[in-house]
Formats: C-alpha cells, structure tokens, sequence
C-alpha cells in the first residue's frame, strides 16, 4: 500500500510503526526545535550587530564633529584672542638663550 495512503487512512498508526520509531521521532522532534531555536538565535545577533554597527557610525561622526571643532578653536589666533584678556601676549622676538656661569 502507498505510504501516503497508509497515513491519510490510518493505517499507519493502527500497526504500530509509530510506536516502534518513537525514539527516533523524538529525536527529530529536539533537532528541530534546535533548529528553530538556532534561527531565532542568529536573527538577534544580526540584529544586535547592526545595531552596534549603527551606534559606532553615530560614534564617530560625533567624533569627526568634535575633532573639527578642535582644530578651529586650537589655531594660534584664536589661542591669542583667549589669552590676550589674562595679559598673556603672542612673543614676536625669537627666545634667547640665557648662558649662567658657576664659578
């Protein structure tokens, strides 16, 4: 008899074919609930991963951002017009070399 007749009428459970296989049934029963759960495990990691991926993007575009504005406020000029209300002054003569003597 066809196998898909025996299921469809019956047959198949009335022999006791099911019960003679139970174990191994089971057995395919646990690896797909793996399976399943495998699956679930490997969508939240891609989730996670992109959203550390998106975090880090963030991250160092808020890093370019600070660098940037770094860079305007550290050039000498702007250093200068800071400094010049405390009566610090740009020198414009080179330094000079101090020569002490222990005699």
């Amino acid at each position: 008899m066809n196998p898909f007749k025996e299921i469809i009428s019956g047959e198949l459970l009335q022999r006791g074919r099911v019960m003679k296989n139970l174990p191994f049934l089971l057995y395919l029963t646990f690896l797909m609930l793996l399976y399943i759960g495998y699956g679930y495990y490997v969508d939240n990691s891609v989730r996670r991963i992109n959203d550390l991926n998106e975090k880090g993007e963030e991250l160092y575009s808020e890093l370019q951002s600070v660098l940037e504005l770094y860079d305007q406020e550290s050039l000498q000029s702007k250093i200068v017009e800071k400094t010049s209300k405390w009566g610090v002054y740009e020198s414009k003569d080179p330094p000079k070399k101090i020569e002490l003597s222990y005699e």
